[in-house]
């Protein structure tokens, strides 16, 4: 087969061969009847809906920086209403614990000042208890000191002594015992 192409060649061979790359002149005509056609057809029927759509969605992405810009106005005064009563809040939780510490305190002044109160009662009288019992072991023991004197005092001189009579004078002696000694 290739010895075919080659004498088909060479018949041939006197014609110079068509150049590839430069167009033949009906080529041109009907290349630019394509051009226009094609150029009227996406102008007047393709272009004008890309067209359309890409001004939808210009319109479209401008109403919603809108919104988004109002959205964010009113979230800009929910934030500042929201603020605002969040410091009213802490305001009055902070006077409530302000009153809730002043009741407190007046409550724990009070409890203290009664059991102030009821301390200094029951010293007060312990203390009328303790003078009482002191009182008492004071008779009791000079009781016990009369008898004993007496009885001692008896012993020695080996008679029996009046006990009333010889009360007065121990008395008289411890009186001035005491009040020598308290000076």
């Amino acid at each position: 087969m290739l010895q075919t192409l080659i004498l088909a060649a060479e018949e041939h061979g006197a014609e110079d061969p068509p150049n590839p790359i430069l167009p033949v002149d009906n080529e041109i005509f009907w290349g630019v009847v394509t051009f226009a056609v094609l150029y009227i057809l996406f102008w007047k029927v393709l272009l004008p809906p890309v067209v359309r759509v890409m001004d939808e969605r210009e319109n479209r992405l401008r109403t919603d920086r809108r919104a988004v810009d109002e959205a964010q106005e009113q979230m800009g005064s929910v934030r500042d209403e929201y603020d605002a009563a969040l410091a009213d809040a802490r305001a009055e939780a902070n006077a409530l614990h302000d009153a809730a510490r002043a009741e407190a305190d007046a409550y724990r002044a009070e409890k203290i000042e009664a059991a102030n109160a009821e301390i200094a009662q029951l010293r007060a009288e312990a203390t009328t208890e303790i003078e009482a019992a002191k009182a008492e072991a004071l008779r009791q023991l000079q009781d016990d000191v009369v008898d004993l004197a007496v009885g001692a005092a008896s012993s020695v001189m080996q008679k029996d002594l009046d006990r009333a009579a010889q009360l007065q004078v121990i008395e008289d002696y411890v009186n001035r015992s005491s009040s020598t000694s308290t000076d």
